[in-house]
């Protein structure tokens, strides 16, 4: 009994020890039906969006982004930069190539797929309060077809400084549909599920102590 107890406890105690993912900053969800259209990501062309971090300092461990595809293309990759000038200029803070993986995809009846594309990495930046630009380029599928990044204009965001200003190769466009992920950046902060795990791990804790009094 006090076996299983004890490794319990250690399961409960380290499960705060992971990194747990959240939002840094959304753009609002994908809006066809008021906002029906997209940007490509293949080369020659890029898109830039700005983001803003307004809590703590977080580390930015992935993207998620809605795209357009043809049919039967799946999980492309991206180089993806993050810095503090459009399409990359300025610092960079990020720059790698991400390979996303799909999910929620659906056929739009015009010949094109949508799909929630997300990539996540583990040595992402930690950022500073402050406006940034995410930018993605050479985008590929192995069948050599084009990507488009689809765009809402930032309606239904929610984030500060949200809608997103953005750019394209060719000049200014509505901002796209994404949403930047990372860590809590609260300086001493918890992230709240990572504080719930916490106080039940402290309640395993008194269990235990309750189960050896009755045990002696």
């Amino acid at each position: 009994m006090m076996t299983r107890i004890v490794s319990l406890l250690a399961t409960v105690l380290l499960v705060p020890m992971m990194v747990v993912a959240g939002t840094v900053y959304e753009n609002g969800p994908q809006d066809i039906h008021e906002h029906y259209g997209a940007y490509g990501l293949t080369s020659p062309f890029w898109v830039s969006n700005t983001f803003t971090v307004s809590t703590g300092t977080p580390t930015v461990t992935g993207l998620s982004i809605w795209i357009w595809v043809f049919p039967g293309n799946h999980n492309p990759s991206a180089q993806l930069l993050l810095s503090s000038q459009v399409n990359g200029g300025g610092t960079v803070y990020f720059n790698q190539m991400v390979q996303f993986a799909e999910s929620n995809c659906y056929a739009d009846g015009f010949g094109f797929s949508h799909c929630e594309e997300t990539a996540t990495w583990n040595n992402g930046p930690a950022l500073a309060n402050g406006t940034y630009w995410v930018t993605l380029k050479n985008g590929s599928f192995p069948s050599g077809d084009a990507i488009f990044w689809d765009t809402n204009a930032g309606a239904g965001c929610q984030s500060q400084g949200c809608p997103s200003q953005a750019q394209w190769s060719t000049g200014t466009i509505p901002s796209e549909t994404f949403t930047i992920l990372g860590t809590s950046g609260e300086d001493g902060g918890t992230s709240p599920k990572t504080t719930g795990l916490l106080m039940f791990g402290t309640g395993v804790v008194g269990l235990v102590g309750i189960v050896r009094r009755k045990l002696g």
